[in-house]
């Protein structure tokens, strides 16, 4: 009884790691209309990304920080 425990419990939470969803954040800058958008599994490592790619299509380093929002 106690391995069919545990068996669910270690193949419940293997199946709630694999089917998390990752987020997705938009970060744009209005100045320059560039944006960028960053995915992983945590809000602000996706933001992080966003941030970076909006400033690799030529947002600037006061506005890609500033604007971001969730998708």
């Amino acid at each position: 009884m106690k391995k069919l425990v545990l068996f669910t419990l270690a193949l419940s939470c293997l199946s709630t790691y694999a089917f998390a969803k990752d987020v997705k954040v938009k970060s744009w800058c209005p100045m320059t209309h560039a944006v960028g958008f960053g995915k992983a599994p945590t809000f602000d490592a996706a933001k992080d990304a966003a941030i970076k790619a909006c400033l690799s299509n030529g947002g600037m380093q006061g506005c890609c920080p500033k604007f971001y929002r969730q998708v």
